[in-house]
């Protein structure tokens, strides 16, 4: 097993940020485009709310208004730690949760801790590649060239892009 103390020894300081006048719309392009679960909230640099995957699917699917800001749909109540909080604290602080917790110094969001940070923390180096060489796939590289998203003609949902001159596009923009 690979010896990890801190949180700082298994995050990578990185995340994927957002506005509160950003869209419903916007965030969940970004959160596809970037293949995570989260949006952080940002006011500066100072996290101010999180936004997963399921907030945003719930106005989507619900046919609420997806011009919204996230704003309303953001949870302001999220656990912190800091990056020298010890892996074990920080293990059992997601008992009971999906939700990552955010690393904080000094005042400053420094990255968000998932569940996946700490199990490859906990899984031999052996065992697993380095996160840094698991690769995301993207619309282009999947086997059939297709990816679940939304539609950068119609707007839609689909679980079937392509790509089409750069674009992502559902089947219906495809095939008119």
């Amino acid at each position: 097993m690979v010896a990890h103390n801190t949180v700082r020894d298994v995050l990578l300081p990185d995340f994927v940020g957002a506005s509160e006048s950003d869209t419903v719309y916007d965030s969940a392009a970004l959160l596809l485009a970037e293949a995570t679960d989260y949006l952080v909230v940002v006011r500066g640099t100072e996290p101010v709310g999180l936004v997963g995957v399921r907030d945003l699917l719930d106005v989507l699917v619900n046919g609420e208004d997806e011009t919204r800001p996230l704003a309303s749909v953001m949870r302001t109540e999220f656990e912190t730690v800091s990056p020298d909080t010890p892996v074990d604290d920080a293990l059992t602080r997601f008992v009971g949760t999906e939700d990552p917790l955010l690393v904080v110094e000094d005042d400053e969001l420094f990255g968000v801790l998932t569940e996946r940070d700490l199990v490859s923390a906990l899984t031999s180096a052996e065992e697993l590649p380095a996160r840094d060489q698991l690769e995301r796939p993207t619309v282009n590289d999947t086997e059939a060239g297709r990816l679940q998203g939304i539609c950068e003609d119609c707007g839609a949902f689909t679980q079937s892009l392509s790509n089409a001159d750069g674009r992502s596009i559902c089947v219906d923009c495809a095939e008119s």
